[in-house]
């Protein structure tokens, strides 16, 4: 396969070098890393340098770079993570105005709180059949920025955690006229370019930068990510700067190798790639027969697009909630969902998963099909003798859900970043309706917040977090003792 950097790596070996140089394991075999550090290095004579890339480096990326259709990519060592913080740094002042997604991952909030912007926000559609967010419409885009013509960025999710892809170039549309950058966080859509099976990628949609995660989807290590230049309205100078600033100085060259391997991989293995589709097409095929589970797809969702490589179980109204389907696939059949959330459970596909192991998905999952039946019926039984407080209309008791998590985003009473530095206090959660948030709080994974500082409580987002913490769900952002952080009472701006 054409990957340089990946190539030279494996010429170390037999340059028989003396490494007077980090990193320490000096590329011996002592145990650690089965063999691995012997192409681990330092920027060395003839290995380029991922800051001022001329030589191998160079080479890939433009190899990536055409394979995106970009007019810039670069290689990131610290995920998709730093590909967000780049690209918003890139293209905002601190004190600018910024419209992102209110489903934005954790780390568009962390930069608007370094950069101390003012955020606005926009919301997608919540599916109130599968309590899934659906696509973001360029209708509601276009609201925002008519109300907010100083908006200097807009920051989107596309795909979702569980899988919605958005209007692209329909946003990019509505944006335009302003004369300002979109930004795309698509780290879980590195693989939409391969094949036709999937949505087109952002790459090819309007968008200015475009982050991926090449660890998510594609073959490649944990904290692999590469960033897409996709316009010339952003200059690469301004981009790269920020690098500088964020990214390590001693990017690994084994994370930039393994996320080459696997770009090149997805272009070049065209037979896996294809077993991989069938694969996919097969097993959704089966799910048609399933009686209760439902797999979500882009019809009963309603949304713009849906990258069929997600596969996300719906068991609302199953008799069991998303936890108990994790755990029964756990511990029954020995396979591990990416995610759980109340209603749904989320099996994160890649080439790399053979046709055994859908096989046997499919056989656990139509099984556990089976069961949902009698196993509604039984709760129903026990609901009768439940407790009045635990089977109230806000409340999820286990095996079953008494009503639909209610998605009600907070108002924002002040900016994230005003937070810092006040004086909080910790209290109970039941009592903290009508308080203003002093920390995030959030499920992770996705990592997208239910609370951001800065924002006022609602009832329902107590409710909301309630219901997690009954069905045993970890909640980023509490006290150990369940408690939530809010700021002290009459300190904050209105």
């Amino acid at each position: 396969m054409n990957t340089p950097i990946y190539n030279k790596l494996k010429e170390l070996d037999s340059e028989k070098r003396i490494p007077f140089h980090m990193p320490g394991h000096k590329r011996t075999d002592f145990g650690a890393f089965f063999g691995i550090e012997k192409m681990d290095i330092t920027e060395i004579t003839d290995y380029d340098n991922l800051h001022e890339p001329e030589g191998i480096i160079r080479e890939s990326m433009d190899l990536v770079k055409d394979i995106f259709k970009g007019t810039e990519s670069w290689y990131l060592v610290g995920g998709s993570t730093l590909g967000i913080l780049v690209s918003i740094s890139s293209v905002c002042k601190p004190g600018d105005k910024i419209l992102i997604g209110r489903n934005c991952h954790k780390a568009v909030y962390n930069c608007i709180r370094l950069l101390q912007l003012e955020a606005v926000y926009c919301y997608a559609d919540i599916s109130q059949k599968y309590d899934v967010c659906v696509d973001m419409k360029p209708e509601m885009v276009e609201k925002k920025l008519k109300e907010n013509p100083e908006i200097k960025a807009v920051v989107l999710t596309s795909p979702t955690y569980e899988g919605v892809v958005s209007d692209i170039k329909g946003i990019k549309k509505t944006i335009q006229p302003y004369g300002i950058p979109l930004i795309v966080d698509e780290a879980h859509g590195a693989h939409f370019v391969f094949d036709k099976y999937f949505p087109d990628s952002a790459t090819k949609q309007g968008a200015d930068l475009v982050i991926q995660s090449t660890h998510k989807t594609l073959p490649s290590l944990t904290q692999t990510a590469v960033l897409h230049l996709c316009s010339d309205l952003i200059k690469k100078e301004q981009v790269e700067e920020m690098i500088d600033i964020y990214e390590t100085s001693s990017p690994s060259y084994l994370l930039m190798a393994s996320a080459e391997y696997g770009i090149m991989y997805m272009k070049e293995e065209k037979e896996q790639l294809a077993q991989y589709v069938d694969n996919l097409k097969i097993f959704r095929k089966k799910c048609e027969q399933l009686q209760k589970i439902e797999l979500l797809d882009q019809k009963k969702l309603g949304c713009f697009a849906y990258d069929n490589g997600k596969l996300v179980f719906s068991v609302k109204n199953c008799g069991i909630n998303g936890k108990e389907l994790f755990h029964l696939l756990y511990d029954k059949y020995h396979i591990e969902l990416e995610m759980e959330n109340l209603t749904y459970g989320i099996a994160m596909t890649s080439v790399c998963d053979t046709k055994e192991n859908f096989e046997k998905l499919w056989a656990a999952i139509s099984e556990i099909d089976k069961m949902c039946d009698f196993r509604e019926k039984q709760n129903e039984l026990e609901k009768k003798t439940q407790p009045e407080s635990l089977i109230g209309e806000n409340f999820v008791t286990k095996n079953f859900v008494t009503k639909n998590l209610e998605f009600v985003y907070p108002p924002k009473m002040m900016e994230s970043w005003q937070c810092r530095g006040r004086q909080v206090e910790n209290i109970k959660l039941s009592d903290a309706v009508g308080r203003i948030s002093g920390k995030y709080v959030m499920i992770y994974p996705p990592g997208v917040p239910i609370l951001v500082p800065g924002e006022k409580i609602l009832k329902e987002t107590v409710e909301n977090i309630s219901q997690y913490l009954y069905n045993g769900y970890n909640v980023l952002g509490l006290s150990k003792e369940d408690q939530v952080q809010v700021l002290l009472k009459g300190d904050f701006i209105r």
